[in-house]
């Protein structure tokens, strides 16, 4: 997976707006923390900081003016990430 921010995520998401997702389904990513002990927060991990900055940054391009807990905006967003960085090569 590349972590190198995309230089028009606000293009990976319009591209995405006129696909037919009801048909195709919605790539995305998911975190899990495993509560059951002592673990590392998310994060914190190897990936985490920089999905962190890639989802800050894209957020910022696409939805600037979302309020932190909007989530039609959150959804925008991991859905660029995971067109960009999870599936690369789809179209």
């Amino acid at each position: 997976m590349s972590l190198t921010p995309h230089p028009d995520p606000g293009a990976i998401l319009a591209e995405n707006e006129r696909r037919a997702l009801e048909r195709e389904g919605i790539p995305m990513f998911l975190a899990l923390e495993d509560l059951r002990g002592p673990s590392t927060p998310a994060a914190d991990r190897a990936e985490g900081p920089a999905l962190a900055d890639l989802t800050g940054r894209y957020a910022s391009v696409v939805r600037p003016d979302a309020a932190d807990d909007d989530l039609a905006a959150l959804a925008s967003v991991v859905t660029v990430v995971a067109r960009v960085h999870f599936f690369p090569d789809e179209d």
